[in-house]
C-alpha cells in the first residue's frame, strides 16, 4: 500500500482540491473548500494598528490607527502626553484650578491653592494663603529720618452735635472707694472757676527719691514718714527716734561665743562678743578680718592660760592670760600703722587650777592635772574632802602646768583640791566628778526573734565612752566565740545582731578593754519559720556585657518586713545556687528589697535567686539575662 509520504508533492493547492475524508466508517473525498469553510482568515495588519472595529455593529475585526498621545512602546500601549499640546491654553492659573501631579508614581490632582504650601516666606517678606508675595517694610526700613516741618493748620471743621448731658461727679461713698492710686488715675480739681482732671503722677510732679533736693545735716528735728498701726503716713522726728533707739540699747545684750580650740579673730563672729575659754587655748590676730575699731571681751574659764598669739601687740610683753583673767582686745589704727592691742596686765597673785577629770572607774587610780600661774612649787598637796591632806607622789610640775596620779577611789561624787605644798594658800579645786564601779547594761531585749532578721540592742556603758563590743550564744554561761564592736555614743550604745538559727540565743555584752565588766540577756526563742515571700522584678535590660559593671535587681517583700535578705545569680532556674549571694536592702517601707549584683564574668543565660539570709523562701525569677 502506498503511504502519504511516498505519494508526489503538489506545486499548489486550489479550493476544488479533494482530499480524502473518513465519515461515519465510509470514505469519501471532500474539497479543499469544504473543508476550509468557517475558518478564521489570517489577520494581516501594518505596523502600527492595532486590531478592532470601528464598524458599527458586530462584524470581522478591523485595523485601527493610534491617536496622539498613545504610542506602541515594546509589546504594550503607552501614554506620551502628546495630546496635551491639543488642550485650551489657561492664560492665567486661579486658585480653583487643578493640577495632575505625579505622586509616587501614580498621577494625582492637585488644587493650584496648594503650591503656595511649597515656598516659605524669608526675612522681611510677607506670603499669604493667596500667594500674594510682599515685602515687610519695618524689616527693611533704615532709621527714621528727622520728622519735617510741619504744615500749615487745615480749616476748622463743622460744629458737631452737642452730646447728651453726663452723670456729673458722683460723690464719695463705700460703692466708689478706690484701695489703690496710680499714675494713670485721674483727680478732679477746680481750677479757674471750672472742673477740671489732673493725673496723680502729675499732682506729686513724679518725683523719685534721687529726684529730690539734697538735706542739710541731720538734726533733731528732722522728719521721717512712718506708718503706726496701719498703713496711714505719720511725721516722727529724729530726736522721737533716738529716745526710742536709746531705750532699747539697755536691752541690746552681748552674744557671747565659746572658744574650745585655738582661734584666728574676725569681726564677723568675734566683734564685739564676749569671748569665754573653756579650753587652754592660743588666740591669733589678722587685722585685715578685724578693722579698726574691732573690741571683744575675753574671760578664761579654763584651768590653763589663754596664749595671745600671732597678729596681738601685748603693751606688758605679757602673752598668757592666767585662769580667771579677763582682758579686752582692741583693733586700732593710728600714725603708728595697725595693730590689735591688749594691755597685758594680769593679776600677778600666785594661782593652782584643777583641770576637769571625767568620771572614773571605782578602785582604779588616775592622773590630776592643772595649770601654775605666778607660783613655784616643788611639792603639791591634794585633798579628795577638803579636810585630809595627802602629799602627791612624783608630781611632774613644769612652769606653767602639773600632773601626779592618785589611787583609786570608792564609789561616789568628789571634787579634788590641790595646794602649794610650802604655801597652802595656793589652791586650786576641781569641779565634782563621779567614781563608780564599771559597768554595762542591756536595754529592753526582745523574747522572740526570726533567724536572719536583724534585732536591734541598746544599752548604757560606765565610764561614758567606753568600748564595748557584743555577740550571741547559745549558752548563758559560755562567751561567743565572737564579738562584734558597738557604736557608743557618751555613755549608751548601740548595736545590731543577727541570730542565724532556730533556737534559744542570748546576747552578750561586755567592756572590750575589760571583758569581765559584762552583761548577759535573758534567753530569746529564736524561730525558723519565716513568713515571708519574694518576687523579683524586670530589669529595663535583660542583655549584659561582661566587664561593665553591677547589675540593679529589685522585687517585693509580702508582708512588708525587714528581714535579712540575700539575692544571686545562676545559670539554674530550678536550683538555688550555693554562693555569690550578695546582701540587700530593705526599702519602700519595707516592701521592696534592692542589691547590686557582680555582672557574671562568663557569657551565659542567668537566672536571679532571692532568699532570706538563713537560705529560706527561695525565690527565681521567670525571666534570664544574657551575659555576653
Amino acid at each position: 500500500m502506498t503511504t502519504i509520504p511516498q505519494l508526489p508533492t503538489v506545486t499548489s493547492v486550489g479550493p476544488g482540491d479533494l482530499l480524502p475524508l473518513s465519515q461515519n466508517g465510509v470514505l469519501f473525498a471532500a474539497s479543499v473548500s469544504q473543508v476550509t469553510t468557517g475558518l478564521q482568515q489570517s489577520i494581516v495588519l501594518p505596523t502600527g494598528d492595532v486590531l478592532g472595529r470601528s464598524s458599527a455593529g458586530a462584524g470581522a475585526p478591523e485595523p485601527l490607527g493610534l491617536g496622539a498621545g498613545i504610542a506602541i512602546s515594546g509589546k504594550s500601549l503607552a501614554a506620551n502626553g502628546i495630546d496635551h499640546l491639543s488642550f485650551a491654553l489657561q492664560p492665567t492659573l486661579a486658585a480653583g484650578d487643578e493640577l495632575i501631579v505625579n505622586a509616587v508614581g501614580q498621577p494625582s490632582r492637585v488644587p493650584a491653592s496648594s503650591i503656595v504650601g511649597l515656598f516659605t516666606a524669608g526675612s522681611g517678606i510677607a506670603l499669604d494663603a493667596g500667594g500674594t508675595i510682599s515685602v515687610i517694610p519695618s524689616a527693611v526700613a533704615g532709621p527714621s529720618g528727622p520728622a519735617g516741618p510741619i504744615g500749615p493748620a487745615g480749616p476748622a471743621g463743622p460744629v458737631g452735635v452737642a452730646g447728651p448731658q453726663g452723670a456729673g461727679l458722683t460723690a464719695p461713698s463705700a460703692a466708689n472707694a478706690a484701695s489703690m492710686i496710680g499714675e494713670s488715675d485721674y483727680i478732679a480739681i477746680w481750677q479757674n472757676g471750672a472742673n477740671g482732671w489732673i493725673t496723680y503722677k502729675q499732682l506729686i510732679a513724679g518725683q523719685t527719691i534721687d529726684q529730690l533736693p539734697s538735706a542739710g545735716p541731720a538734726g533733731d528735728s528732722d522728719l521721717l514718714l512712718v506708718a503706726q498701726g496701719g498703713n496711714e503716713l505719720a511725721s516722727q522726728s529724729f530726736s522721737s527716734i533716738w529716745t526710742y533707739v536709746a531705750n532699747k540699747l539697755p536691752t541690746n545684750l552681748r552674744q557671747v561665743v565659746e572658744l574650745t580650740g585655738d582661734t584666728v579673730l574676725d569681726s564677723t563672729t568675734h566683734n564685739q562678743r564676749l569671748l569665754v575659754a573653756s579650753q587652754p587655748v592660743t588666740l591669733s590676730a589678722n587685722f585685715v578680718n578685724m578693722g579698726s575699731g574691732f573690741s571683744c571681751q575675753i574671760i578664761n574659764l579654763s584651768s590653763g592660760a589663754v596664749t595671745m598669739g600671732t597678729g596681738i601687740t601685748a603693751g606688758s610683753g605679757v602673752t598668757l592670760l592666767p585662769p580667771g583673767g579677763s582682758t579686752v582686745l582692741d583693733g586700732i589704727t593710728y600714725s603708728g600703722g595697725s595693730l590689735v592691742w591688749w594691755d597685758g596686765a594680769v593679776s600677778m597673785a600666785p594661782i593652782l587650777t584643777v583641770a576637769p577629770i571625767q568620771a572614773q572607774i571605782a578602785g582604779v587610780g588616775f592622773t590630776v592635772a592643772g595649770g601654775v600661774f605666778n607660783d613655784s612649787p616643788v611639792a603639791l598637796d591634794y585633798s579628795t574632802n577638803g579636810v585630809d591632806w595627802v602629799v602627791a607622789s612624783a608630781p611632774v610640775i613644769g612652769l606653767h602646768s602639773y600632773s601626779f596620779t592618785i589611787p583609786g577611789l570608792a564609789a561616789g561624787i568628789y571634787r579634788i583640791s590641790v595646794r602649794d605644798h610650802a604655801d597652802q594658800t595656793v589652791l586650786g579645786v576641781s569641779a565634782s566628778f563621779s567614781v563608780a564601779a564599771a559597768s554595762i547594761t542591756l536595754g529592753t531585749i526582745p523574747g522572740t526573734a526570726v533567724a536572719g532578721t536583724p534585732l536591734t540592742i541598746t544599752g548604757t556603758v560606765f565610764p561614758a565612752g567606753n568600748a564595748v563590743s557584743v555577740g550571741l550564744s547559745t549558752s548563758a554561761t559560755t562567751a561567743p566565740t565572737s564579738f562584734a564592736a558597738a557604736t557608743v555614743t557618751a555613755g549608751s550604745w548601740a548595736a545590731t545582731v543577727t541570730p542565724s538559727g532556730s533556737g534559744a540565743v542570748y546576747l552578750w555584752a561586755q567592756q572590750s578593754a575589760d571583758p569581765t565588766v559584762q552583761a548577759v540577756s535573758t534567753a530569746i526563742a529564736v524561730s525558723s519559720n519565716v513568713a515571708v515571700s519574694y518576687s523579683v522584678n524586670q530589669p529595663s535590660s535583660l542583655a549584659y556585657k561582661i566587664g561593665s559593671g553591677t547589675i540593679g535587681i529589685n522585687g517585693s517583700v509580702s508582708p512588708a518586713q525587714i528581714i535579712g535578705t540575700q539575692a544571686a545569680l545562676s545559670t539554674s532556674g530550678t536550683t538555688p545556687p550555693t554562693s555569690g549571694w550578695v546582701p540587700a536592702t530593705i526599702i519602700n517601707n519595707n516592701t521592696l528589697w534592692a542589691v547590686y549584683l557582680p555582672g557574671p564574668t562568663v557569657p551565659g543565660t542567668y537566672y536571679v535567686w532571692v532568699e532570706t539570709s538563713t537560705g529560706q523562701a527561695a525565690a527565681v525569677s521567670s525571666f534570664t539575662i544574657t551575659a555576653s
